[in-house]
């Protein structure tokens, strides 16, 4: 990892104190970092990608953990968006496209595991690791 020269680590749940080893997503590129306190913006809170200075929001990923709600066996290469869960491409494309009612009149697809209404025009987001050449 370029931030802190520290080996990233993806947890099984996330940890509030540990910032050292959490890897973070860039909900805007993919882009998977670690924490770091440079590139913020005062007024949203949205941090600037160190790998190509994109804009945006920033969370903490974690495993899916529920064995049901995958589709099929994989490597967690996708993530949802706005929650950070990790999971297969099959996986997000079916939840992503999964609307469970919401309110009176209205539907809504949500993240299997936390049950977090998805942003944006997908749902989730390709992770770009900085190991792979994708």
């Amino acid at each position: 990892c370029p931030v802190g020269l520290n080996t990233l680590v993806i947890p099984r749940k996330v940890n509030i104190g540990d910032q050292v080893n959490q890897p973070y997503v860039y909900l805007n590129c993919g882009h998977v970092q670690g924490h770091h306190d440079w590139g913020q913006d005062v007024n949203t809170g949205a941090r600037r990608c160190p790998m190509c200075l994109e804009l945006g929001p920033v969370v903490t990923l974690c495993m899916g953990l529920e064995p049901a709600f995958y589709v099929d066996v994989g490597a967690p290469t996708f993530a949802f968006n706005p929650c950070g869960h990790m999971a297969t491409e099959k996986t997000v494309k079916y939840w992503a496209n999964v609307e469970i009612p919401h309110g009176t009149n209205g539907f809504q697809a949500v993240c299997p595991f936390c049950a977090t209404p998805l942003d944006g025009a997908t749902g989730y987001i390709k992770l770009i690791f900085q190991d792979n050449l994708d």
